[in-house]
């Protein structure tokens, strides 16, 4: 399989179009399992606050039989699937139509330890057809891209606002470039005084 790629920014999953637009219920399902169903240490573990394995809020296994995901000793399940549960909060699944369209196409799926209760992985994707997920539309969530999310309200989220850490990263890097081109300038004005002398005498 292709390398997969990792969303670590809120930019990174706007970038996807993951989700959107509406009736497509992506955001908001993983805005809702950012918030209630996992929690991260210190040391990046997620610990489940939900358990995929009882099949709780339509979580169901996900046999990766044609190679979508990673080959793990874990298994995969899958959480999204609106014709099939009724236990996720209504903001989920308000635009849900009933139908065979865009309104039920996106998924959450995790490898799950359930010995340990963790979460090791987690994946969103979205199907290509009523039975398959979409390869080229598959990406893993970081863990730091987990934790912006639950920084952010339900609202904002939605709205595509990134989170404060992301627009410092953001100045930090345009003020290194500012100050890099700042230095440029004072050198090339400082050798043309010493090739020219008469020009800037007093």
């Amino acid at each position: 399989m292709e390398t997969m790629r990792t969303l670590n920014y809120l930019s990174d999953l706007k970038e996807t179009r993951f989700g959107q637009p509406p009736p497509r219920h992506g955001l908001s399902l993983l805005w809702w399992f950012a918030h209630d169903c996992v929690q991260i240490d210190f040391n990046g573990r997620m610990t489940a606050e939900c358990n995929p394995t009882n099949g709780a809020f339509g979580f169901h296994r996900f046999h990766n039989r044609d190679g979508l995901l990673p080959y793990s000793d874990l298994p995969y399940y899958e959480v999204g699937n609106l014709s099939s549960t009724d236990s996720l909060p209504d903001y989920v699944t308000k635009n849900y139509t009933g139908y065979s369209d865009s309104s039920n196409k996106d998924r959450i799926i995790v490898s799950f330890n359930p010995r340990r209760r963790r979460f090791e992985n987690i994946y969103v994707t979205q199907h290509s057809d009523q039975v398959n997920f979409d390869q080229n539309h598959t990406y893993q969530i970081s863990t730091e891209l987990i934790k912006d999310i639950q920084d952010l309200s339900r609202k904002d989220f939605l709205r595509g606002r990134t989170n404060r850490s992301e627009h410092i990263s953001i100045d930090i890097h345009k003020s290194v470039v500012t100050s890099s081109w700042c230095i440029k300038k004072i050198c090339k004005v400082a050798k043309t005084k010493v090739s020219n002398p008469k020009r800037y005498s007093l």
